[in-house]
């Protein structure tokens, strides 16, 4: 069975990258959260923890990139597109996404350039990291896939 396209599948996903994003909010508010308490509510425990409004909408943000990622993704919605133009889609809708949970729930102060100078330099990180991460899996997945091919014909021809 195709786990992809399962509600199993959608929880699978959401729950990674919620995990992850509560992994790198965890190392934020250690190292940030004493300097950076009244200037967004992401640190409004300071450094001695992550507010369970904030652990909220990180969760909502994982399933809205989860369905994001089903739409850019899934053949049923856009058909004729290259990976590279769904791709880049996903991450253009993604940080309009995050800019407006920003403003929302103050997340960073967006009247600052520096808060999108490093929001920018983060998401550029995890994203290339995540595209890099996709591509060697795929990769790993498709030599996988050839070699079981490449063996299944030679049993076929003996």
């Amino acid at each position: 069975m195709n786990q992809k396209n399962t509600i199993l599948g959608f929880l699978n996903h959401v729950f990674v990258i919620f995990g992850i994003t509560v992994v790198c909010l965890i190392v934020f508010v250690a190292l940030f959260g004493a300097d950076a308490e009244g200037v967004s509510t992401i640190f409004g425990l300071g450094n001695q923890g992550i507010t369970l409004a904030t652990l909220v909408q990180y969760l909502f943000l994982s399933v809205l990139i989860t369905a994001l990622r089903m739409l850019f993704f899934t053949d049923k919605f856009i058909k004729k597109a290259s990976i590279a133009v769904r791709t880049v889609g996903m991450f253009m809708t993604i940080i309009i996404a995050i800019a407006v949970f920003a403003g929302v729930f103050g997340w960073f102060p967006v009247h600052m350039w520096q808060a999108w100078l490093a929001f920018f330099v983060c998401f550029g990180i995890s994203a290339g990291v995540s595209t890099a991460v996709s591509v060697i899996k795929e990769r790993t997945d498709n030599e996988r896939l050839q070699a079981a091919l490449e063996s299944f014909c030679e049993g076929e021809e003996a």
